[in-house]
Parts: C-alpha cells; sequence; structure tokens
C-alpha cells in the first residue's frame, strides 16, 4: 500500500511539472521584423465566394450583387486567376449571388470582379448558349 502512494506521489508531481511549463507568458515568444505582407488587402465589402457546390458547378457570391448577370473573373488572395463565372439572374437575397462556374477551380475565399469588355466579348463567343443549355 505504501509503495501505491509513493508512486502516485511521484506521478502526481511529473504531471505538474510538466504541466507548469507548457503554460505561463513565457510559452509564446513575440517577435517583431522587417517582413511586408504582398498580398492585396480585402475588404468587407469586395465580393468573394463564400459556397462552391462542384457537383452542381455553381458558385455562390457573398457582396456580388453589383457584379450584374455578367462573366466574372475569380482570383486568389496572391491575384491569380483562378476560375471563369457566369453570374445567374438575380435572385432575392441583398447580397448573395449565384453563378455558374464554366472554367477552373475556383476555392473559398476568392475574390470576384467582373471580366472587361475585351474578356466579355471572347468568353461571349465561347459561352454563347449557356442560358439554352440550363
Amino acid at each position: 500500500m505504501r509503495l501505491h502512494s509513493l508512486l502516485l506521489t511521484a506521478f502526481s508531481c511529473a504531471l505538474a511539472l510538466i504541466l507548469a511549463g507548457c503554460g505561463g507568458p513565457n510559452g509564446v515568444r513575440v517577435t517583431e521584423g522587417q517582413r511586408r505582407e504582398t498580398a492585396p488587402m480585402i475588404t468587407d465589402k469586395e465580393p468573394m465566394i463564400v459556397h462552391i457546390d462542384l457537383f452542381e458547378r455553381i458558385a455562390t457570391i457573398r457582396n456580388g450583387m453589383a457584379l450584374g448577370d455578367e462573366f466574372l473573373i475569380t482570383s486568389n488572395h496572391a491575384g491569380v486567376e483562378t476560375a471563369v463565372l457566369k453570374a445567374r439572374p438575380s435572385s432575392l437575397s441583398e447580397t448573395l449571388l449565384t453563378a455558374d462556374i464554366l472554367e477552373g477551380d475556383p476555392k473559398i475565399n476568392n475574390t470576384v470582379k467582373t471580366a472587361d469588355s475585351a474578356r466579355t466579348l471572347e468568353l461571349a463567343k465561347i459561352y454563347r448558349n449557356l442560358d439554352q443549355e440550363n
């Protein structure tokens, strides 16, 4: 019985020392550096993808109502184009827009912008019968 309580006390002390070493204000080291972020700043009002359904090939865009029913280009945080979308007609939502995924592999949190006029003409030639297919 005495050996059992001695072992229990020893293991309790060892566990207390281990746990005491894990916590405290000295456990996190904060350093200052000269590294600058090169990623563009994303605001709360910027249109971005919040949901993707790869089975139906649709994406839901937050703050996308100002984009209209046009071709859309998505880009990641580094500004690299990830996909081409075609906005569906406006729904009853004031902030959400649904778009068909035409090309690429969009991800959640990709930013969305309207394609420029030259790109819109190019995409309109490729996807001219898009409305008739749905």
